[in-house]
């Protein structure tokens, strides 16, 4: 077994994909193939299984790929700390659409004063955050769980090596712009909003209700769907569309064009942030859950 077949195997369970992960790579794809094959045969086990457009990891080779990915980054290290090339402090945070997430990405910006430092922040699916945070793509995912779902999603986490810890319980709330013709109540009820557009985070082929960001709104004849908070907010300003979310809207970039006003709901949400129970937090990544905690109880 080599360095190159462990990367190899990292890189194909975080893109999901052997053609994905030759491209990312710069290698042909019947060379992944091969490695993995030989890996496979070395180690009497079966890494991935193949579905549809897709490779999923098996039992087996969700715990390998851990070890793997372990190994992978012990030997980064290693060598550009005897080469003199040294990375400095690393944090790779992935998360839902939440906008104080940036927020608070920001701060640790601002309050890291090393000199070398590889820091990244990406929005992404719901699935696609649990899943980078178990194959050790990122260091800590965030997520916001909704009450009715909250069982099931534990479980889900637990099978995938993961542990959710809850930060601030929030309620649902309509966004939508301030001149909306449902707007100006003190709360809406989903009847309010039968006759206005829906819009809701895409999801993707992971499409099913425990990963979805939004709290289930009636079915309406006219649903759209969207990939990024930039152009959440451009449809919300320029439509009568609404959504659904946590009523969190602390940036700077929303300057009152649109506001949330409760929701008529017994559902709520539970924001937090995932990690792998086999991994130890770096200095890094307790400076931003920290500050994750001091920024939440502010909200």
């Amino acid at each position: 077994m080599t360095i190159q077949q462990c990367r190899y195997a990292t890189e194909i369970a975080r893109c999901g994909s052997f053609n994905e992960a030759a491209k990312q790579l710069f290698v042909a794809q019947s060379s992944l193939s091969v490695s993995v094959k030989a890996l496979e045969k070395e180690l009497n086990i079966k890494i991935f299984e193949r579905q549809g457009s897709g490779v999923f990891l098996t039992e087996e080779g969700n715990e390998f790929v851990r070890y793997a990915r372990q190994l992978v980054e012990l030997h980064d290290f290693v060598i550009n700390r005897y080469t003199g090339d040294v990375p400095g402090q690393t944090l790779h945070v992935a998360t839902q659409h939440y906008d104080f997430v940036a927020d608070i990405f920001g701060k640790l910006l601002n309050d890291t004063e090393d000199k070398q430092y590889k820091l990244s922040l990406r929005e992404m699916k719901t699935y696609d955050v649990i899943h980078e945070t178990q194959t050790a793509g990122c260091d800590i995912g965030i997520i916001a769980i909704k009450g009715s779902d909250y069982g099931i999603m534990e479980r889900y986490l637990s099978q995938r090596g993961l542990v959710f810890t809850p930060l601030l319980k929030a309620l649902p709330h309509v966004f939508l712009r301030k001149d909306h013709p449902a707007a100006g109540t003190e709360k809406i009820s989903l009847g309010d909003l039968r006759d206005y557009p829906y819009v809701a985070y895409e999801q993707g082929e992971h499409d099913i209700s425990f990963f979805t960001e939004e709290i289930s709104a009636d079915k309406t004849a006219r649903q759209v769907e969207i990939s990024d908070r930039a152009s959440l907010m451009n449809v919300l300003l320029a439509t009568n569309c609404y959504t659904v979310g946590t009523g969190i809207m602390p940036s700077l970039l929303n300057d009152g064009r649109i506001i949330s006003v409760p929701l008529e709901n017994d559902d709520h949400y539970m924001i937090g942030y995932i990690m792998r129970n086999d991994r130890k937090a770096s200095q890094i990544t307790e400076l931003f859950i920290d500050l994750l905690k001091t920024g939440v109880a502010g909200l």
